[in-house]
């Protein structure tokens, strides 16, 4: 304990979240390990030769390397860990985080920062619990309620339109902020679902990383297009200001070169005087 007071904040609060990280970790995978070792099975690998799965493995890499750098300065070093462990970052954890410092505005270096990152992660994370606890006890006790709602007609198309409805909420508010960084893909992403369903064709999750690479492409064009932008409006208002002849602008440049004239004409005259005295004692 008399070590761990002597390390800094920082250092303090890595070390924790490192050892959670590793606990839970281990916890994860102790689940499905004790499943098979207790039922004697292994799981089927060759699924993971499936195209679906290695799309679905080569977007989560993307996002376990990019994730961490992302959201580390939003979220600060608690809320980090704790973020990670819990999951469901993109779609319920950074959308609580940027709201939470819409409402209360703090330096993003201070302790107030991050503090309130982690009070908005802990929140989400503890309402999230209780609310999958509340469904589960009630599908649990409730006898045939899973097959009540599969019976009904109305009720089982909502599932295959969960994420697409998640997605959609969540980014909805992004595509109205950017509409020039959002519409371009989205019209992509639709005339080549249509000319995909005509021939037969289904890509599946794919989808995602075509509009992903699309978005970034976008993004990098209107960058560039922005910074043509800036620079050739600051040149018209350089040019602007020469055609103007703005006094202010061209007379200071010349009282800083005529200072030091001055400065060097008036030295010379001091040494004329001062060569003069000694003449005037010796006639004396």
């Amino acid at each position: 304990m008399a070590k761990m007071k002597t390390m800094d904040f920082n250092t303090r609060y890595h070390l924790i979240g490192r050892i959670w990280i590793i606990f839970g970790i281990c916890l994860f995978f102790s689940v499905p390990i004790t499943m098979c070792l207790y039922y004697q099975t292994e799981p089927n690998w060759a699924v993971f030769a499936d195209a679906g799965i290695i799309t679905l493995l080569i977007v989560n890499l993307g996002s376990c390397l990019g994730e961490p750098i992302l959201y580390a300065p939003m979220l600060g070093t608690n809320s980090e860990y704790l973020a990670f462990i819990t999951g469901n970052l993109s779609n319920l954890k950074i959308p609580c985080v940027v709201r939470a410092h819409e409402v209360y505005e703090a330096d993003r270096n201070s302790e107030e920062y991050e503090i309130i990152s982690t009070i908005s992660v802990a929140t989400s994370t503890l309402i999230t619990i209780v609310i999958i606890a509340v469904f589960v006890l009630v599908l649990a006790l409730a006898n045939g309620a899973i097959d009540a709602i599969r019976a009904n007609e109305w009720i089982t198309p909502a599932f295959s339109c969960v994420v697409y409805a998640l997605f959609g909420s969540l980014g909805g508010k992004y595509v109205v902020k950017n509409p020039k960084l959002a519409i371009p893909p989205l019209i992509i992403i639709v005339v080549l679902s249509i000319v995909l369903g005509f021939l037969h064709v289904s890509p599946g999750s794919v989808y995602l990383v075509i509009g992903i690479v699309l978005c970034l492409v976008t993004a990098i064009i209107q960058v560039v297009r922005e910074k043509k932008k800036q620079a050739i409006k600051k040149e018209e208002e350089r040019l602007a200001v020469i055609a103007n002849g703005n006094p202010e602008i061209e007379t200071a440049p010349a009282e800083d070169t005529e200072a030091p004239s001055d400065e060097t004409e008036e030295v010379p005259e001091k040494e004329e005087i001062s060569e003069e005295a000694p003449a005037e004692d010796t006639e004396a």
